[in-house]
């Protein structure tokens, strides 16, 4: 039978983030939560198998706040919006990407679901349109090597200066020259089309 108290798998969720956000992963206990919102250990088990499982719950909205980061119109164009909203993500909940892009491989499936996710939106940028899937992930490995360096020295504080100013400038000039680079590539390498001439 379920939980007698008015406990929602939700609320418990809710529980768990709020202790992995403040203080980290090792902190993500049954007691510690149950302790947070004054209930047994019970309605957790009830709801979640294991620890396990809350774990991967906690990341999982840890995953749809960053995509929600990368989603929104900071510029007019989509592809600097993402590595923007990425960077900001790493400021904002340090311990939060820690875990999901600097300490192990644990949460690999959604770090794999994400970036899936930020192919699907590049293709929506009408600069892209025209090139291959291999030369929009050409780009975007590129474009993602030097974010994620940015946003990890932001994240453990190797770069004092983290305004959204600061970042958003920087991430412009870095990707106005990997788009440049890459469009220029593209027209370089442009297949010429022969045509038969035909002899009177």
């Amino acid at each position: 039978m379920p939980p007698k108290q008015k406990i929602t798998k939700d609320a418990i969720a809710d529980a768990a983030f709020s202790i992995v956000e403040r203080k980290g992963l090792p902190f993500l206990t049954a007691r510690n939560v149950s302790e947070m919102m004054g209930i047994s250990t019970k309605p957790i088990y009830f709801y979640f198998s294991c620890m396990a499982d809350l774990r991967k719950e906690t990341m999982r909205k840890a995953a749809e706040i960053l995509l929600a980061y990368m989603s929104r119109p900071y510029t007019d164009h989509i592809f600097l919006n993402m590595g923007i909203g990425f960077t900001f993500f790493a400021r904002d909940y340090k311990i939060l990407y820690r875990h999901m892009f600097m300490e192990n491989n644990e949460f690999k499936d959604l770090v794999e679901d994400f970036f899936i996710n930020v192919r699907q939106q590049i293709k929506k940028d009408k600069k892209f349109i025209n090139m291959t899937q291999k030369e929009r992930d050409d780009m975007l490995n590129t474009m993602w090597i030097f974010t994620h360096g940015l946003a990890s020295f932001i994240c453990v504080g190797l770069i004092e200066n983290h305004s959204d100013s600061f970042i958003i400038k920087t991430l412009e000039k870095v990707g106005s020259a990997v788009i440049d680079t890459a469009v220029r590539k593209k027209r370089k390498y442009k297949p010429i089309v022969k045509t038969r001439r035909t002899h009177a």
